[in-house]
Formats: C-alpha cells, structure tokens, sequence
C-alpha cells in the first residue's frame, strides 16, 4: 500500500492506514464511524452534588419524564439528554426494588406474628384436650362410685319403701345401664328409661 493513503480523504475525512486496517478486521468500527463523522465519543459525567439533588426534586415531583421535560432538566443541569434518561429510569428500578424490600419484610413480619400465633393456638389445643382427658378419667371412677353409693343406700332401705320424686331421677347403676360421655362435648348421655 502507498504510504500516501495515510493521509488520503476517505469522504471527506482523512483516516490513518491502521485504522482503516482495524475497520477491514472488524475491530474498530465503531471508533471509525467517530472519526469518519468527526464526532468525539460522549463521555457520561459524574453528577455533582447539586445535580443530584436537582434530579432528585424533580423526580419527587413527577417520576415520569417528558421529552420536553428531559430537554429542560439537561439544559438546567448541562448534561446530555440521554443521561438525565437514564438517570431516570434507574432512579425508577431503585424506587421499585425499595417498594418490594419494603413489601416483603412487611409481609414477612405478618407471616412470622401468625405462624407464632398459630403454634401457640395449636399448643393451647393440645393443652385443652389433655385436661379434658385427663379429667374424664378422673370424672368416670368418681361418678361410678357415686352411683354404687346410691344403690347401696337404696337396697339397705327395703324393697318395700318406694323412692320419693327426688332420688326417682337418679340413673342407677344396672344391667342396663351404660354410662357414656361424649368425649368431644364432655357431655352425659342418660338412658331414657328407668327401671
């Protein structure tokens, strides 16, 4: 190649041989299409204090961001439209992830106070059916005893003498007789006929 070429306008615009090379290789062409338009890459600045401040405001106010909007904000602030977008944008993906943190302990606390809440109500149950167990079979000898008690007294008194309406409710203890609680009431169950 002629040494000339280096310096030679490619449409308008002079390009050096190892450029134009990196182009045929494919490594560069995003830089040559710069050079070929004589544009200098934008360079994303850093916000100052101010800035950020500013942006902060004004997405307060509205976290939309107008095409009118986003031009007036990058003329106040002196920074390049595209960055005022992006800005934006991940300002927005910022408030969505604080909203979801947010939600989510929120709900995770709720979680925890009714999974606590329902260990304890699973806890008393167990509780309460123990007692009642346990007091069933405290009840039944007791009540049994009670029962003979009354047969004892009613069979020394005679065969002759009858009962009077009081002891005549009296369920006594019998062939036919079956004492039963329902165990999930705790309640008696009287036989409907007496002998």
């Amino acid at each position: 190649m002629d040494s000339n070429y280096d310096q030679e306008a490619f449409h308008g615009k002079s390009i050096s041989l190892e450029n134009l090379l990196l182009v045929l290789q494919g490594t560069k062409s995003t830089n040559l299409s710069r050079e070929l338009n004589n544009q200098s890459p934008e360079k994303k600045r850093r916000l100052t204090i101010d800035q950020v401040n500013l942006l902060e405001k004004s997405f307060e106010e509205e976290n939309k961001l107008e095409p009118e909007r986003k031009l007036e904000l990058a003329k106040k602030l002196g920074l390049p439209q595209r960055q005022v977008a992006v800005w934006f944008q991940n300002r927005k993906a910022r408030c969505k992830i604080q909203r979801i943190e947010r939600d989510y302990h929120i709900l995770k606390a709720c979680y925890d106070s009714l999974l606590a809440k329902h260990e304890l109500v699973i806890s008393e149950n167990e509780k309460l059916k123990s007692n009642v167990l346990t007091l069933t079979e405290m009840l039944l000898p007791a009540t049994n005893q009670t029962q003979r008690n009354f047969q004892d007294k009613l069979n020394t008194k005679g065969d002759d003498e009858t009962m009077s309406s009081s002891t005549a409710f009296i369920p006594l203890v019998n062939d036919d007789y079956h004492t039963n609680i329902d165990e999930s009431f705790g309640l008696w169950v009287w036989p409907s006929n007496l002998k």
